[in-house]
């Protein structure tokens, strides 16, 4: 059985690199001249202290699987909501074993817990997936010429 762990990313680890180059990768077409060097710079600030903005990470029997981001201002096309579960993102040698669901899970907790009410989140493509975690869509509209998703779910704001 595997061991899964889920921690805080600060920005000074080594790995912080990694991910920025994967995501980058996987969305910067999204975003007005986004890159790695950009992404970099948004990962660096990650809070450790039960705040916004954080990224958490999750690992598999130690190895990094994936991670997803809880952040200010992601989606250009919807300015005004916040905060966003951003940057959810499953390295393929992990994928189908649930890291997808359990990042999510462990995202909304954590908005919770710092006392967030609502929590958004846009998609091309994982609308379905959202929406089983509570997820409701908000609207639909296009970003940089892609069609996307907007949702929201509500918190129900645990106090840290």
């Amino acid at each position: 059985m595997s061991r899964v762990s889920i921690t805080l990313l600060d920005g000074r680890d080594p790995l912080t690199e990694e991910l920025a180059e994967r995501h980058a990768a996987a969305w910067g077409y999204l975003y007005t001249n986004w890159d790695s060097a950009k992404a970099l710079a948004e990962f660096r600030p990650q809070k450790t202290d039960g705040s916004l903005p954080a990224t958490l990470v999750l690992r598999e029997d130690e190895q990094v699987a994936g991670s997803v981001s809880l952040l200010y201002g992601d989606c250009e096309a919807c300015t005004g909501l916040d905060p966003w579960l951003g940057s959810l993102y499953v390295f393929p040698e992990f994928r189908g074993r649930g890291h997808a669901g359990r990042l999510i899970e462990a995202a909304i907790q954590f908005a919770e817990t710092a006392g967030e009410k609502e929590l958004h989140v846009f998609t091309e493509s994982a609308a379905d997936l959202f929406r089983r975690y509570g997820f409701r869509t908000l609207e639909r509209t296009m970003l940089h010429g892609k069609p996307i998703e907007i949702l929201r779910r509500g918190l129900s704001q645990v106090a840290g």
